[in-house]
């Protein structure tokens, strides 16, 4: 048994600089693979602060927008198209919202 442990023991002192060496570069590359990571999710963080202000800064916008859209709706009326030269129609046709798909059973097909 303590025949096998002297060899064992020797044949990690042979190779010690081997396998010191592989460690190394394990360390070096998984702390390479690290750095890579946590630069990859402070600009992927960065990028997201960006869009997100970029957002909120078009929803302003879009409100404003709507807002405008209301206030100009609610003043045009039918005075006002009669101001503008527009007339009243002698014939009112209306089309119904109802799809005329609701009226049909599926056996009619």
């Amino acid at each position: 048994m303590t025949q096998v442990l002297v060899e064992n023991l020797q044949t990690v002192l042979r190779y010690r600089e081997k396998i010191f060496f592989v460690l190394a570069i394990s360390i070096f590359i998984c702390a390479s693979y690290y750095a890579y990571i946590v630069h990859s999710t402070i600009l992927n963080v960065v990028e997201k602060e960006k869009i997100v202000k970029e957002i909120r800064n078009k929803s302003t916008k879009v409100s404003e927008l709507e807002s405008v859209y209301f206030k100009t709706r609610n003043q045009i009326n039918i005075e006002l198209a009669h101001a503008k030269g527009f007339k009243d129609g002698d014939v009112s046709n209306f089309i119904s919202k109802k799809s005329l798909t609701a009226f049909v059973s599926n056996n009619e097909r």
